[in-house]
């Protein structure tokens, strides 16, 4: 029996050998390896520049550390979402705040915002850090259009978004109505650099503080020096981190970054082919298909009404993994996990959305490499154990 997980990498001879190449390089960090892809990435997205990370998760950190985050500003974010995109501003002193999710999209419900929006402050900034969820893009210019404080800064979290599109038909990561974009190239996104993530941004002096964090508030820049330069010169002038990437990972993006449009488009047909093979199945529902068009498709989350069934996620998920077929959940609500429980309260009666998305999710396989076969196997099963 074949096992299918729910993602895996697309790695082909073309990828090795660009590795293998950059491996014999003169330089195998911080090189021109990581300068190209980082245009390359810029180009891709229309934006001016990008900063690779060695991780989605360090990205994160490494764009509220550009904008300053401080313990005087407040984010606000989606339940439903990896705990790095509310934790990496917890981190800079951020007080959390969270907006139910809209349950067609999973994404945070813009007509709930207003209501944390709005809410009386003394001090400080608003952070807004909507999530693409599954490659869904989120209204950013109608978000934008909601935020009378000027200082306000909007970094989208589009780590399952890179190739997804806006209303307007521009690339997620273009930043016409936000500050920055943040990518993830872990193997289940839509391009891997083994672990990896970008910021792109337009604006010059983010660029540079970007920078500036991701190498451990390491300055060499003449213009930036408080002190006269010698060779080798550099100064400490932020408390950040070593988030660099190397030149193997570069070289493996720049490769994967040139079948992205054709990973993107063998994912819209395994969706077409889910829906299709799934449709009719008493108790479970799909996210609106008017967005297909404009998504990356990172995952295929559907809704399961387990408690009309008669099912607990957990006996179909191990059912399904009998079967060679790996599921997962996407996600855990943000205010469920343990290290973020004290930052709310009575949260289950706050996002009555986000409860329900959350007691029916149930995340399928999809990858590039995944076959129509494949998809067949799991609709057959996942019909048998239902």
């Amino acid at each position: 029996m074949s096992f299918i997980p729910y993602a895996k990498q697309s790695i082909n001879s073309t990828d090795i050998d660009a590795v293998a190449a950059a491996l014999s390089g003169e330089i195998i960090t911080r090189g021109p390896l990581v300068e190209a892809f980082e245009a390359a990435i810029a180009d891709y997205c229309g934006v001016k520049y990008a900063v690779a990370y060695n991780s989605g998760s360090s990205a994160l950190m490494g764009a509220f550390r550009a904008a300053n985050a401080n313990p005087f500003d407040r984010i606000i974010s989606s339940p439903n979402t990896f705990v790095a995109t509310v934790g990496a501003a917890v981190q800079c002193g951020v007080k959390p705040f969270l907006v139910d999710i809209d349950v067609a999209t999973g994404n945070m419900d813009l007509n709930k915002l207003e209501d944390v929006l709005y809410q009386q402050r003394t001090r400080g900034r608003t952070i807004i850090a909507p999530v693409h969820f599954s490659g869904i893009p989120v209204d950013i210019e109608a978000l934008s259009n909601m935020l009378r404080e000027q200082e306000s800064i909007i970094i989208e979290d589009a780590c399952h978004a890179l190739g997804s599109r806006y209303i307007d038909g521009s690339r997620v990561g273009s930043c016409p109505h936000s500050e920055m974009t943040v990518f993830s190239f872990h193997p289940a996104k839509s391009i891997t650099t083994g672990e990896g993530g970008a910021v792109t941004t337009n604006d010059p002096k983010l660029y540079h503080q970007l920078k500036l964090h991701r190498n451990n508030g390491i300055e060499r820049d003449p213009e930036h020096l408080e002190s006269t330069p010698y060779v080798g010169y550099g100064e400490i002038q932020a408390l950040g981190g070593n988030f660099n990437f190397t030149e193997a990972q570069a070289a493996l993006g720049i490769s994967q970054l040139k079948r992205l449009d054709t990973f993107i488009a063998k994912r819209r047909t395994l969706v077409a082919a889910y829906r299709k093979r799934l449709s009719g199945i008493r108790g479970v529902e799909f996210f609106d298909s008017k967005w297909d068009e404009n998504s990356a498709h990172n995952l295929f989350a559907i809704k399961v009404d387990f408690q009309a069934l008669k099912r607990t996620r957990k006996d179909v998920m191990n059912s399904l993994l009998n079967k060679g077929i790996q599921t997962q959940v996407h996600y855990v609500p943000v205010y469920r996990q343990p290290a973020m429980k004290k930052s709310f309260t009575d949260a289950e009666s706050l996002f009555p959305c986000m409860e329900e998305y959350y007691a029916k999710v149930l995340t399928l396989p999809l990858y590039p490499d995944l076959t129509l076969d494949e998809i067949a196997q799991v609709a057959v099963a996942l019909r048998s154990v239902l």
